[in-house]
């Protein structure tokens, strides 16, 4: 797995990473290495100096050039490559030692691609803070092979130094916020290259895991547990759920790190240990090296061999053949190389399945998910063929603050179609009350029979829904405004003018609300969708559509919290309002509250094309006149101006923010 953390001071940084207090004085000369353009363009290559490094560290390049603020000047950013457990014990404890240069290999590739892609520096502008693309890091990479445990623990710490050279040729502070978002891709793509290289090297590989690590074929959960000690101190000391707790329990079972006294005798507990285990690595090692190298196998061995191979270009061929009608796989491409072909089919599948949950998604998320379907491709071919969707306009990318994201054709055209079916609906009925007469009347009927007095946007909304002469309207309230309570008194006026009122929402707990909230009788979308599938798929059917009509027509149907409705639901619940012909279907919602299950969302695309709005604003549950405030403020996106109205009731600290917060509820009295 890959972690980052900032590396805290520079103060000893270099002996820390650097000292051969990590594995035997023949990995001395491996140690340190110099990796990235950045590190180029300051004559720096080979085995890391020292020296060289810590000044690096502290902000000194090698001219004697500064960089950043002296004594405020962040040090860099560790980024920690760790191979999953059975890896490192075969070749820690096996011995094969092309497991440690392939997986240096699929680092440093990582690494490349991410100085391309995640290299950043800050240019103020006329008093504005811009962030541009440098493509260039300075990075020290050195390799470790032990745990806190003394256990065989593969990692490779990559130093990324906080200095970057612009296009200007001036050399600046890094910005890091990319490599923190990027860290489980660039884990993916690193195992993705690795599995690549170990099945080469004639291992088989285990099911692909969360992020895109496998561990090695014949390895059990108890072998991996037998070498993983200090995996089982951080989750006995786990004291709650979550990644907090799981950084406390690391912090607080983590013992200093001891220099190994004696590589060999350290090597002879490691085998003996796998051998208790019931590992036969020796075997393992052979196995795959055999298979590595044909030449070198036995006449004996090769019948076995050769139905090996078979097989598993059986099953590659299974795994990879791809749809001949998958619009997103051309026949073409099912004629080149296995990695191209398999990265067509990840990146098919990733697409389809981000397209589950969200109508547009940034193309960093594309990447890792065609990753770590666990095919045999790499970040290149899976790029290329994201970038050949996007010349055939199978994917769109997005602009302006969306630039980085990609849709899909199909996604795009629903979105299309809902915003045709909403527009179709416009000036389409005719007005249930008079504007005037809507507003009155529903502020009597809710304070004499409900005992609520309307505010403003209450009384808009309720005028919206009673007046309109829009099928398809919206009300946007934020949370607590008020919703449904308005619908108590628009239900009534419109039970009295004779128009049934149909209520939906997305789950049977939120129709039961909706029911007990507004006392509208309800069901779940869900339901009435099926109910209605025959004339949905065959829209031209004049019988079906009648009873549409008969069982619709001329009602008011309210969706509650429309924002969790998915673009495919809201297109065919428009579109059965069209066909049903129902006097007014209402989306009640917050499109900033809730998103939808599946993907898209369509309550907030509406809003953005201009459908018949009413906005509900005011927050009816804050009791506090300064909460209300920062309520609106955070409601509106202006952030300063919220936490200036609770700057009474707030503690501002330059230390740990969670520690600080734990002490004062801890110092709270027990009594209330």
């Amino acid at each position: 797995m890959l972690s980052v953390a900032n590396v805290r001071s520079a103060s000893g940084a270099a002996s820390y990473f650097a000292a051969d207090n990590y594995y035997a004085s023949a990995d001395a000369d491996r140690s340190g290495q110099w990796v990235g353009s950045g590190a180029a363009a300051l004559g720096l290559s080979g085995e890391v100096d020292a020296v060289v490094f810590d000044k690096l560290l502290k902000g000194e390049l090698p001219d004697g050039t500064r960089v950043g603020h002296e004594n405020q000047h962040r040090a860099g950013t560790d980024l920690t490559f760790s191979l999953p457990k059975s890896w490192s014990v075969l070749a820690l404890v096996g011995g094969d030692k092309r497991i440690i240069e392939a997986y240096r290999e699929a680092v440093i590739e990582t690494l490349r691609w991410a100085e391309k892609n995640a290299a950043e520096t800050r240019l103020v502008e006329s008093g504005k803070v811009r962030t541009v693309q440098t493509g260039n890091l300075t990075v020290a990479l050195f390799q470790h092979d032990t745990n806190r445990n003394q256990e065989p623990n593969l990692h490779f710490h990559a130093v990324v130094a906080n200095a970057t050279k612009g296009a200007d040729g001036k050399w600046r502070t890094l910005k890091n916020d990319r490599l923190w978002s990027l860290n489980t891709l660039l884990n993916s793509m690193t195992m993705a290259r690795f599995r690549l290289s170990v099945e080469k090297l004639g291992y088989a590989v285990g099911p692909v895991g969360k992020h895109g690590n496998f561990e090695a074929a014949g390895f059990t959960r108890e072998h991996v547990m037998a070498f993983s000690t200090r995996r089982q101190q951080v989750l006995d000391a786990r004291r709650g759920p979550g990644l907090e707790a799981g950084k406390i329990a690391a912090l607080d079972t983590r013992s200093a790190k001891q220099a190994v006294a004696d590589r060999g005798a350290l090597l002879s507990s490691w085998q003996d240990h796998a051998q208790a285990a019931g590992l036969a690595l020796p075997a393992m090692v052979e196995q795959a090296q055999t298979i590595a190298n044909p030449a070198s196998r036995t006449p004996a061995s090769g019948t076995s061999l050769i139905e090996r191979g078979k097989a598993w270009l059986r099953d590659f061929a299974e795994r990879i053949k791809g749809n001949p009608a998958d619009p997103l796989i051309p026949a073409h491409v099912l004629k080149q190389d296995r990695e191209t072909i398999a990265a067509a089919q990840a990146t098919a599948s990733a697409v389809r399945h981000l397209s589950q949950r969200e109508a547009a998604f940034p193309r960093e998320a594309l990447y890792k998910a065609a990753l770590d379907f666990g095919l045999p491709t790499t970040i290149a071919a899976v790029e290329t063929r994201v970038n050949a969707l996007v010349r055939s306009g199978d994917l769109v990318p997005g602009s302006g603050e969306h630039k980085g994201w990609l849709t899909s054709r199909d996604a795009l055209a629903s979105e299309h179609r809902i915003l045709a079916a909403v527009e179709a609906g416009r000036d389409a009925v005719a007005p249930i009350l008079d504007s005037n007469e809507a507003g009155a009347r529903v502020k009597a009927v809710a304070a004499i029979n409900h005992g609520i007095d309307l505010n403003a946007g209450q009384e808009t909304a309720a005028r919206l829904i009673l007046s309109s002469t829009h099928r398809t309207i919206a009300i946007q309230g934020v949370a607590g405004a008020g919703k449904s309570s308005v619908m108590k008194p628009v239900a009534q006026i419109l039970g009295e003018e004779g128009k049934e009122i149909i209520g939906l929402a997305v789950q049977n707990t939120l129709v039961q609300m909706l029911e007990r909230d507004t006392g509208i009788t309800s069901m779940t979308l869900a339901r009435l969708l099926k109910s209605w599938a025959p004339l949905l798929e065959d829209p031209g059917n004049a019988g079906l559509q009648a009873e549409a009509k008969e069982a619709l027509g001329d009602r008011v149907l309210v969706l509650d919290e429309a924002s969790m409705v998915s673009n495919h639901d809201k297109e065919r619940l428009v579109t059965l309002g069209n066909l049903a012909g129902v006097r007014r279907l209402v989306l009640v919602g917050d499109a900033r509250q809730l998103g939808a299950v599946d993907a898209g969302k369509p309550f907030d695309l509406v809003q953005k094309a201009g459908i018949a709005r009413a906005d509900m604003t005011t927050n009816l549950r804050g009791r506090d006149p300064q909460l209300r405030l920062a309520q609106a403020a955070a409601q509106s996106g202006d952030v300063h101006t919220a936490l200036g109205h609770l700057e009474g009731s707030t503690i501002e600290t330059a230390g740990d923010s969670a520690l600080v917060a734990a002490e004062q509820w801890l110092a709270l009295p027990a009594e209330p």
